[in-house]
């Protein structure tokens, strides 16, 4: 069934009822389906329609139709029972609001929630409004600073990527190398020859350092132990 024209029709329906010979009650509440529901009970399950429309029909059966809100169905439940979407039950209760408490036991017999004005929805509505912008701003802030928290991180990481640079470089200067001159890592730490087709795990290894050749290798250890000659004489 579609939403649009269905209210307009219902209370074309209605009009008919109230204008007729016919009991209105009965009409109103006449009782179909597998389950013996009424019209009202159609209307509270929204099963064919969206909720908006659902609640302006629970709406019009109450308000204009005058129908009953405790008449059971075959399996003992109201029409409010299969209200599963607030803006249905809130017609329950902005109807139970509009048409007073003498109307009917909307509590013991029609299991109706508390009457809603029309102040009280939307006053409802507003603090909705204003938990939503909470969460938004609660939101937003964890954003900035798990942001934050991810800048610092990095800003940490490059720090210490720096720092262990500035360390690698002091330590080949101490022990007589020339600076890296490129990022790759198969390069002789001696002469800065690429040892292409070689993974640094396959090259000659002495100390902390790997070499292209064992040459490299002689010449690096010759000047180490001249260097730390030197540093015994104080020279």
């Amino acid at each position: 069934v579609a939403s649009s024209g269905l209210l307009a029709d219902l209370l074309l329906e209605l009009e008919r009822i109230s204008s007729s010979e016919e009991e209105e009650d009965d009409a109103i509440n006449v009782r179909a389906g597998p389950d013996s529901m009424t019209p009202l009970h159609y209307a509270a399950a929204c099963e064919y329609v969206d909720p908006a429309t659902a609640a302006a029909c629970v709406t019009a059966l109450l308000v204009q139709g005058r129908a009953n809100p405790c008449v059971l169905d075959a399996r003992h439940r109201t029409p409010y029972f299969l209200a599963s979407h607030e803006k249905v039950r809130d017609a329950f209760r902005m109807a139970r609001a509009t048409l007073g408490e003498g109307y009917c036991a909307w509590t013991d017999n029609a299991k109706v929630g508390p009457p809603l004005t029309l102040e009280a929805l939307e006053s409802k509505k507003q603090k909705v409004v204003e938990k939503k912008k909470r969460q938004r701003a609660r939101q937003k802030e964890k954003k900035l600073k798990e942001r934050a928290a991810a800048a610092e991180m990095e800003q940490r990481r490059a720090e210490e990527e720096e720092r262990q640079k500035r360390e690698e470089h002091a330590k080949r200067v101490r022990d007589g190398l020339q600076p890296k001159t490129t990022t790759a890592t198969n390069v002789c730490d001696y002469c800065q020859k690429v040892c292409r087709g070689k993974r640094r795990s396959q090259m000659l290894q002495r100390l902390d350092y790997v070499y292209c050749s064992s040459d490299c290798v002689q010449k690096h250890k010759r000047e180490l132990m001249a260097s730390a000659a030197l540093s015994r004489l104080g020279g």
